[in-house]
Order: structure tokens, then sequence, then C-alpha cells
């Protein structure tokens, strides 16, 4: 009888022992446990922990409180960079690229090429045996020349000229000249005796118009000119001043003008002209009336630089 007492005893004093225990939260780990969707526990270390038991007395037992952790999926690696997305290399001046992630056949507009201008032909250009672009050439030469006043025609007759000329821009729309003219013809007058001459010396500056028509080494060259000069008139020889019809001197203001044709080949010039004079005031005719205009024409010989 005593011996069920003891063992009743010691049964009732394990029940209470485990329920006391069960009641006992259990103090929670440190590390991090995962919850399964089944309800297991994992731990760090990867093994799974069984769900809590129950006690047989019908009472649920309390789980200790445990943390939930979510666990978060590890970033994956990002995908290898495509030939789009790789650096191009840094395009050469005046040409552009496609932006990352475009095609890599862009539309690529060339720069514009700057073509250098072509210089400006001459309009007439010198040859080489000239030194100068505009032409210039010295030319002597003379011709008839005859007085256009009938009663001085009758006492001098037909006489010629000479001169010296530099003409300037033979190669050019427009030119000039400068030259030294002469003159001479035999006289016959009242008061003059049978070999007086009368002689004319001068200067005269002209305008000239030009068209150059350069073909190589050759220059063709029609000119027109107008210009304003001076003349000294004298006749020489014994003459008696009071029965003379003419005065000894005079000096009178000319004005040239006409036209002509000009030829070159290499440095070689050559040119024909007609020649008007007009005069002004006329101071050796006062005696019988008129004037001193006169015409020429003749030619020049010479050098184009």
């Amino acid at each position: 009888m005593k011996l069920f007492s003891l063992v009743g005893a010691s049964g009732v004093l394990l029940c209470n022992l485990a329920v006391a225990r069960a009641d006992t939260p259990a103090t929670p780990e440190t590390t991090t446990t995962t919850v399964e969707p089944s309800g297991a526990i994992t731990t760090p270390s990867g093994a799974e922990t069984p769900p809590p038991a129950t006690v047989d007395t019908g009472t649920p037992a309390t789980a200790p409180p445990v943390t939930p952790t979510q666990t978060v999926p590890a970033t994956p690696n990002p995908p290898a960079s495509t030939t789009e997305d790789m650096a191009l290399p840094a395009p050469p001046n005046g040409q552009a690229t496609a932006p990352v992630g475009e095609p890599m056949n862009p539309v690529v507009t060339p720069a514009p090429v700057v073509q250098p201008l072509p210089p400006e032909p001459e309009a007439y250009p010198a040859h080489p045996g000239i030194m100068t672009h505009v032409g210039v050439a010295m030319l002597l030469g003379g011709g008839y020349q005859q007085l256009t006043n009938s009663r001085l025609r009758d006492m001098t007759g037909s006489g010629g000229y000479w001169d010296v000329r530099i003409v300037g821009g033979t190669r050019e729309f427009i030119g000039f000249e400068a030259a030294y003219v002469g003159g001479a013809r035999g006289i016959t007058s009242l008061g003059f005796s049978n070999d007086s001459r009368l002689l004319n010396n001068g200067l005269e500056g002209d305008l000239r118009v030009n068209i150059p028509i350069p073909r190589g080494y050759s220059l063709v060259e029609p000119f027109g000119f107008v210009g304003v000069g001076w003349q000294h008139y004298q006749i020489t020889g014994n003459s008696n001043p009071v029965t003379a019809d003419l005065q000894s001197r005079d000096d009178v203001l000319t004005l040239p003008y006409g036209g002509g044709l000009e030829f070159s080949y290499r440095n070689f010039m050559a040119d024909a002209r007609f020649t008007y004079r007009q005069t002004y005031y006329n101071n050796l005719t006062s005696t019988i009336g008129g004037n001193l205009n006169n015409w020429n024409v003749g030619g020049q010989i010479g050098f184009e630089y």
C-alpha cells in the first residue's frame, strides 16, 4: 500500500514539473532563424528544427517568440555589356556617333569638305616675255604731217614729224601716254628766205582706251586716245619782220586725239596711228588769219617691258 502511494506521488510530481517547464518561455537565441512555410525552423547552419511539441495534458505549449526574417533573394549579376553599351572610340573630327543603346550602324553625316577657291583668272595675263602685268612700252617713230589751213599749206607744203613715246597699260583697258613730238617743213613766204624752215617741238600727255587681245606671246590691241599738249613753233632763216606775213615764233596749246592699232610679239612692239591736233592761241598766223591745226599719220616701233 505504501509502495503504490509512493509511485503515485512520484507521478504527480513529474507531471507538475513538466507543466511548469512548459509554462516557462525559453530564452530566444541571438542567431537569426528563418521560418519555412512548412513550419520548420531553419537555423543559419542549415539544420532544420522540428516544431515544438505539445504536452499530453491538452494545453497547447506556447512556442518561444521567434523574430521572422524575410529571405531577400540575392541580386543577380548584371548581364554582360552588349556591343551597343560598349564605349565607342572617339569619333574623328566632324563626325557624330549614335548615343548608347542605339544601333551600331547609325547614319553618319560627313563634315563638309571646304574646297579652296580657285585663283581668279587674270583678264589679260602677262606673257613670260614681259616683266610687268600692266605692260609698259617705249616707242620711237614718225610719219607724214599736213596743216589744215589752206593758205599755210600753200606756203609750207608737206612736212613730216617724229616722236618718242612712253606707253603704260598696254595690257589693260585703260592706259596712258607721254610723248615728245617734233616736226619740220619748208616755208616760202614774203620776208623769209628760200631755205627757211617751220619747226615745231612740244610735249603731250594722252589717256588711252585699249582693247587688248593677247594670244600667247602675241598681242593685238586696237586703241583710241585723247590728250593735251604744248607746241613751240619757230621759223628759221633770214627774215624781214616788217614785210613778213607770219610771226617768227609762237607757243600754242594743242588738243591731240585719234586712234590706232598696236601689235607685239614677245618684247617687240609696233603701232600705226592717226592723230589730229587742234591748236589754240595761234599768234603765228595773226597777220593772215587761220590756225596751226594739223593731222598726221605714222607708225612707231619699240620694246615692251
